[in-house]
């Protein structure tokens, strides 16, 4: 009789279960899986591939302008190529030949972006949107805090992104968030303790796989493991690893942030946290951002030899003669430490 009792109530609590598991839905409406499985293929098409041996980090550029900017991507001019945006910045060819690791960082990027746009003549600005330790570190920011403005800039068609790894930068231009449990595989409004986010980066180096997908976690620990320590992403398998530096403490890996701007529409109240560069004057002239160029460890004597304005307030740039732009191919290899033009 005992056993038979605990056989009903054990039938009544799977019939109650099973009557709960019929009555919530299953399967979600499109719109709630687009949320959670985020690819616009104009980001995948703008990735400029292959590079130059050691082109990494202008050809991530390149690639975020052409999205942002022309009609391969969310614009309405015609797309550049990578030897067009090096021409427009002074650099000669063979192309092939510059070593552009020694000189290209994460504030050279930025800077470019804007020369960039000032040759176009069109608006836009640039920002450090998560960089955990190091100089023009992004004080008060928290991985989840920068992962919810990096998903929703993702959804974005005025946003795009660059990663700055081990040795290489590359774009970020997707996410999934993956239920934990398999039984949500197609559930609706999944809570986000209830998701794993993975990212998908988009690869300019053709010695590597088109698009990458890595956890959030693991970039994580990526921009937070500090020197001498340090995880390469695209090498997780080889686990956390030690530079040769005598430098201890701080990172330069980071995520930076580029966005096309509409001029009407920008004021003080638009600025993202971070470090910021803008495109041309503005009204909000004056308001302090910081002058470091420390990341790309480029003395106050080479910055007039580069002739290159490091002013990171909201004035336009000084005029660029070719001449001067051209010693930019032989100049500053003693500087860039963490980028060795690995590609």
């Amino acid at each position: 009789a005992g056993n038979m009792k605990k056989q009903a109530t054990k039938k009544k609590s799977l019939e109650k279960k099973s009557k709960q598991h019929r009555e919530c839905p299953q399967r979600s409406a499109l719109e709630d899986v687009k949320e959670r499985k985020v690819l616009d293929l104009r980001r995948w098409y703008c990735i400029s591939r292959p590079q130059y041996k050691t082109s990494c980090g202008i050809s991530s550029l390149v690639s975020c302008w052409n999205f942002l900017y022309s009609t391969l991507g969310a614009g309405s001019l015609p797309p550049i190529t990578q030897e067009e945006a090096l021409h427009i910045l002074g650099f000669q060819p063979p192309f092939e030949e510059i070593r552009f690791g020694p000189f290209t960082g994460n504030t050279t990027l930025m800077r470019w972006f804007r020369q960039i746009n000032d040759h176009f003549h069109i608006k836009g600005c640039s920002y450090v949107l998560y960089k955990p330790h190091g100089k023009n570190k992004t004080a008060g920011e928290t991985a989840a805090g920068a992962l919810a403005k990096l998903t929703r800039g993702l959804k974005d068609e005025s946003m795009a992104y660059i990663y700055h790894c081990q040795n290489h930068y590359f774009c970020p231009i997707g996410f999934e968030a993956t239920p934990v449990k398999a039984s949500k595989a197609y559930r609706a409004h999944v809570l986000q303790q209830e998701v794993e986010y993975w990212i998908l980066i988009g690869e300019p180096s053709r010695k590597h796989p088109t698009i990458h997908c890595k956890r959030w976690t693991d970039i994580v620990t990526d921009l937070n493991t500090q020197n001498p320590e340090y995880l390469d992403i695209r090498h997780l398998e080889r686990g956390l690893q030690h530079r040769k530096t005598k430098k201890v403490g701080g990172n330069l890996h980071c995520i930076i942030a580029f966005q096309r701007l509409h001029w009407q529409r920008f004021g003080p109240w638009n600025f993202p946290f971070g470090n910021v560069r803008q495109d041309k004057q503005s009204q909000t002239q004056g308001q302090g951002i910081s002058k470091s160029e420390s990341e790309d460890n480029i003395s106050k004597k080479q910055h007039g030899r580069l002739g290159r304005s490091f002013s990171a307030g909201f004035h336009q740039e000084s005029t660029w003669k070719k001449s001067n732009l051209r010693e930019r191919r032989n100049s500053g290899y003693q500087s860039y430490n963490d980028y060795d033009g690995n590609d």
